[in-house]
């Protein structure tokens, strides 16, 4: 019989500088990054190449940039910046697609802008090389460059493209959205895509669906399998079948690191019998 529908074959694309954008697609949401001018200004800057960068003790973010734009040369200079998270407004893309027009001076990009700029709410946080924040924005990382670390990575340090590696210093967030971090709500926020530069003419962008929530699958341990395995890494720290009961959500290929942490908590405060309770304080900690 023949196929009237064949597939549709994969074919080979050039590896061109800029490959994210000029050889695939890579959509993306992007930050807008505020930093401070030699004239004091806070100027605007949108960054598709932005991501979390260490998740876990330390927090961090990677920005990758062109080494001669206006941020790198800001944050280089003043070590501070803040990365401004905004949802989706029409209204704003063509604002935000004329900050990203490389070669502009700060107060000529700035004639522009739409966005409403604001003082920090963080103490310490405003004056001199302090940026001020977007007023839209529903979340702002503040962030301080990591010179040193930067310096010791030849990866980062020696790369054609500018790498800011920065730590994380404050994390804020709109009060509406403040308790649905933990997906409690029924929305998140709707934050705009980009697909970057395409075919030297244009700028594409996109608006993301309204997101939506599903369990998580019981794929779980039984607690009897969390009990057996909780109480052989250590010989003093015992799990209760309660506490056991607790825990059967959790993921397999993770139980045992879980494990382990709760074991090393419990060893810290000089607790050997781990039940509800104890779970609960570390919960509640964690939270």
């Amino acid at each position: 019989m023949r196929d009237d529908n064949p597939p549709d074959p994969f074919v080979p694309s050039p590896l061109r500088d800029n490959w994210y954008q000029s050889s695939s697609f890579y959509g993306s949401s992007f930050a807008l990054i505020t930093s401070v001018d030699e004239a004091g200004v806070t100027s605007i800057g949108p960054y598709q190449l932005s991501f979390p960068f260490e998740v876990i003790k330390r927090r961090s973010w990677m920005v990758i940039s062109r080494p001669s734009s206006n941020t790198v040369t800001n944050v280089r200079r003043t070590l501070k910046c803040a990365l401004n998270f905004v949802e989706y407004d029409r209204a704003q893309i063509e604002t935000i697609l004329k900050f990203g027009y490389p070669g502009q001076p700060p107060a000529e990009k700035m004639a522009y802008n739409t966005f409403t700029l604001v003082d920090s709410p963080t103490p310490g946080r405003t004056g001199p090389g302090l940026p001020r924040i977007i007023g839209e924005a529903f979340q702002v990382f503040e962030c301080t460059l990591d010179v040193e670390r930067i310096a010791a990575n030849p990866i980062l340090r020696d790369s054609a493209s500018a790498h800011l590696l920065l730590n994380i210093d404050n994390i804020l967030v709109k009060q509406r959205w403040k308790g649905r971090i933990d997906g409690s709500g029924d929305d998140m926020p709707r934050v705009p895509l980009t697909y970057g530069f395409r075919g030297g003419a244009t700028f594409w962008f996109g608006e993301t669906q309204p997101a939506y929530k599903l369990p998580i699958p019981d794929l779980g341990a039984r607690h009897e399998v969390v009990h057996y395995e909780a109480n052989r890494i250590d010989d003093v720290v015992r799990f209760t079948l309660d506490a056991s009961k607790q825990l059967t959500g959790i993921p397999r290929p993770f139980l045992r690191q879980v494990l382990e942490g709760i074991v090393r908590q419990a060893k810290a405060r000089g607790v050997a019998e781990i039940g509800p309770e104890f779970l609960e304080v570390l919960n509640k900690e964690r939270k």
